[in-house]
């Protein structure tokens, strides 16, 4: 059975801004928020669940919404949870209001915080707010993450932040560690073309610079809480396609949720085999995708596999 480390509460899909790439469509113009008490209810399933043991409160931007987070965070780490924010740092003017900020935070338990530093976030956010961020969360003994989605033309990679941020220390996910020790993980992905980021032209896919191959590590294990309730089976687009979805956490505890999940086959195929199974069981080419959760997610729309899967089962 695929047992989960981490629960994301998706917290609003409202956000300050409204990033070309982003899959989940979040924007000043959405509205769906979760409440203080349907939050609070997932923060206590999730602790309930044996092998979770981190939280993540994500968005949209989840700092749009302080008191919530300030009080998600000290219940979630009074479960015994490590606790992590992801945010784009619009509240990062400076480095003394970035660290007043982030200090309510550490006081309520806070572990981590995950910054989205790229092209797309800095197309509304100053990098400044990014290195006011840092900065603060670094003086403040915080783990940092760093995330820097990129296309084709993108100028600001990860290599170009670790420089900025002026500090050897960052590790980028995939490079030797640095010698002097780590102050940051750093990690440099693709944009998936879903949700808005389906608009950006194929030019700008980095098709062939990730592998489409092997086995899902996240599916099932690192999973999601939506506004609403609804329970994504993963932290990546693939995630928000009908098919997959796990049911809603009002309904059914996340705990019974993912006993359920674990039955399906389709999620059994993906941790074990990958998504590269599941295209090849629809006869469809691995060429073309930026990567493994792209063409997790477009196989996962085609029509045809829920009824392949439930062929393959009733043959045995």
């Amino acid at each position: 059975m695929v047992e989960a480390f981490r629960v994301g509460l998706l917290l609003t899909e409202r956000c300050n801004i409204a990033c070309r790439h982003c899959w989940f469509c979040s924007g000043p113009e959405k509205t769906a928020t979760m409440t203080l008490d349907e939050a609070e209810g997932y923060v206590e399933q999730a602790s309930e669940i044996p092998t979770v043991e981190w939280i993540s409160f994500t968005g949209g931007e989840p700092f749009l919404l302080p008191d919530m987070l300030d009080e998600l965070v000290g219940l979630a780490s009074g479960r015994g949870l490590r606790t992590e924010c992801v945010t784009n740092c619009f509240w990062a003017e400076n480095e003394e209001d970035a660290s007043s900020r982030l200090s309510e935070l550490v006081d309520a338990g806070l572990h981590a915080i995950n910054i989205s530093a790229d092209d797309f976030h800095q197309e509304f956010i100053p990098f400044s707010h990014i290195g006011n961020c840092y900065r603060a969360a670094k003086s403040l003994g915080l783990k940092i993450v760093i995330m820097c989605t990129t296309s084709r033309s993108s100028a600001l990679k990860i290599g170009n932040i670790r420089e900025r941020l002026g500090n050897g220390g960052i590790q980028i996910i995939g490079s030797s560690r640095p010698a002097g020790g780590v102050t940051a993980l750093a990690v440099e992905s693709a944009f998936i073309p879903a949700g808005r980021g389906a608009s950006i032209p194929r030019g700008e896919w980095l098709v062939g610079e990730s592998s489409v191959t092997g086995p899902c590590g996240d599916v099932l294990r690192d999973i999601g809480v939506a506004p609403g309730g609804r329970v994504l089976p993963c932290c990546s687009a693939a995630g928000l396609v009908d098919y997959v979805g796990l049911g809603n956490a009002n309904e059914g505890s996340l705990g019974e949720l993912l006993e359920e999940a674990g039955d399906r086959r389709v999620f059994s195929i993906l941790f074990e085999e990958g998504p590269a199974e599941l295209a090849r069981l629809l006869g469809v080419g691995y060429g073309g995708y930026v990567g493994r959760c792209h063409l997790c997610h477009e196989v996962l729309r085609d029509p045809r596999l829920p009824g392949m899967l439930e062929e393959r089962a009733a043959s045995g």
